[in-house]
């Protein structure tokens, strides 16, 4: 799969994968956004075809360059291009290289426990150490000398490590510094760090093998879970011969001679688990390694949760940035705490549509050069949705000049009906300012007409694997947009059930009925003037 490599000027780095049709620019409906002050809010376009990508630009006021030199109509792109935005570099993959991490990782199997095994390893506790070994009391009190090296060999080791993490917060890069750092004060041939997923499984997620070989790492699952269901760590001199595993058919199988497997505990939560290992010789590690070991893991783990939460804290901003091209900003932060939750999938709701669209856009369209068109809808859509946003609406889409909103969808609202008719009123209003404005820098008007109506209808997330929106369908959408189709400049059109619900609290006036496509029968119309 080809893909982008976006590259800022900060250092940051971030990939995507490329779609049959990719845009890329700095306003946040692009497929790649480039937070680039001189990069154009629509500034080139990456599509697939003959077999190959092409790069064209959008016609962007700085240009867009390959390998330095600007490109004029469609460039086929090639692997390793370096496309230049702005100062944003952006990389072209066609073939990215195999993943190595997930090709050793699948070196490592767990061999399912035996019942025999899981009696042997539950009737013997394993103690790692006593709280008093792992606890530092003050140096007056120490009356031993090697108890006094042992604590500042623990302390230096947990020093060395916080300085070799340092503030990492990339999980993978984490996870392989974790593994290097426990080799330099271990002589463990393999290493394995496993995290526990939503289920409580410990799954292998990082591999190190001092030798370089793609050897097959078989582990024990009465080791782990030693580990997992007692919390202790586990030392073993002799595997083979160890009693307390001595009907674990993986080890015997492996022949291990040493083992140290410890927890990885932020707090009172299990995180994973690191698993050294040797076959060079019998009792390689010893209880100080075992101590060390586990005063090193207990420092890990810290770092793992703060890149877990930095991590999560990453795919909320993500969620937050998504939903804010939907929904308004106080309902984008209920749906990323949690408070208000959104549904996928197509449910039956009952909401409010709205439509507009520009009257006379195709001939202005005609007059006007494609430049100053986009300006002028994007300065007009930007006026339109923070009114949508203020009354807690969600956007569905844009089709041309059209806007289309619900209200009740996808979060329930009591009034969705009131915020839906407020919004439009609200809208020409705004509308009839902003032309003020145009008229007087020798500019068009743009003049709206503006269709809604209430009912059941089906709202959920449709469309391809690759490619999903929230959108609503149904007969309640199709003649909210009739009715918008009907109205005249400056009018807001309604149907039946609309008025009924905002019954005593509207002014209108009856319009005639009209036959609307799609629609048997005449339709009784309604203009809204005024709501209270």
């Amino acid at each position: 799969m080809a893909k982008l490599i976006v590259m800022t000027p900060d250092g940051a780095q971030t990939e995507h994968e490329l779609r049959a049709i990719n845009t890329l620019g700095r306003h946040p409906d692009q497929t790649v956004q480039i937070l680039d002050r001189v990069v154009s809010k629509e500034h080139c376009l990456v599509n697939y075809g003959e077999n190959h990508y092409w790069l064209q630009d959008m016609g962007s006021r700085n240009g867009t360059y390959v390998n330095g030199i600007q490109i004029r109509g469609k460039t086929r792109l090639r692997d390793g291009d370096t496309i230049t935005l702005g100062s944003t570099r952006v990389i072209y993959v066609q073939n990215p290289p195999e993943d190595t991490r997930t090709s050793a990782v699948n070196q490592v199997t767990i061999n399912p426990t035996h019942k025999q095994d899981t009696a042997t390893a539950i009737r013997s506790k394993v103690q790692a150490a006593g709280r008093s070994a792992q606890q530092f009391v003050p140096e007056s009190q120490i009356a031993d000398e090697s108890v006094l090296r042992a604590d500042f060999e623990k302390l230096r080791i947990a020093f060395e490590l916080n300085q070799a993490l340092g503030t990492e917060l990339d999980m993978d890069t984490l996870l392989d510094k974790i593994l290097e750092k426990a080799f330099e004060f271990t002589n463990a041939d393999r290493g394995v760090i496993l995290l526990l997923n939503e289920e409580g499984v410990p799954v292998p997620s990082a591999v190190m093998n001092r030798r370089g070989s793609d050897e097959q790492l078989e582990l024990s699952q009465t080791i782990l879970n030693e580990v997992i269901e007692n919390r202790n760590a586990v030392l073993s001199s002799d595997a083979t011969m160890d009693s307390r595993f001595g009907g674990s058919h993986s080890i015997i199988l492996q022949g291990i001679r040493s083992t140290m497997c410890v927890p990885l505990m932020f707090s009172d939560e299990l995180l994973g688990m690191i698993h050294l290992d040797t076959r060079i010789a019998t009792g390689v590690f010893t209880e100080k390694d075992l101590q060390v070991l586990t005063v090193f893991a207990n420092q890990a783990a810290v770092q793992l949760a703060n890149a877990r939460l930095a991590k999560r804290a990453e795919s909320e901003a993500i969620a937050r940035n998504n939903l804010s091209r939907l929904l308004s900003p106080n309902l984008v932060e209920q749906v990323v705490k949690g408070s208000i939750a959104m549904e996928k999938g197509g449910q039956l709701r009952e909401a409010t549509v709205l439509f507009s669209d520009i009257r006379g856009f195709t001939a202005m369209s005609e007059r006007l050069d494609p430049q100053t068109i986009v300006s002028m809808l994007n300065e007009y859509f930007e006026i339109m949705v923070d009114i949508i946003f203020q009354n807690e609406g969600t956007l569905d889409k844009f089709v041309g000049d059209e806007i289309m909103a619900v209200w009740g969808a996808p979060v329930h609202q009591t009034d969705h009906t009131e915020r839906a008719v407020r919004a439009a009123l609200e809208m020409m209003k705004a509308l009839d300012d902003f032309n003020r404005f145009r008229v007087a820098n020798g500019e068009d008007a743009i003049h709206v007409g503006c269709g809604i109506n209430s009912g059941k209808l089906v709202a959920g997330y449709m469309g391809s694997t690759r490619t999903m929106s929230y959108t609503v369908i149904g007969d309640t959408v199709n003649l909210g947009a009739r009715l918008c189709s009907h109205a005249a400049p400056g009018e807001v059109l309604v149907s039946t059930p609309v008025i009924e619900r905002l019954a005593g609290r509207v002014r209108y006036e009856e319009r005639q009925s009209a036959e609307l496509k799609g629609k048997t029968g005449r339709i009784p119309i309604y203009r809204v003037l005024q709501l209270t």
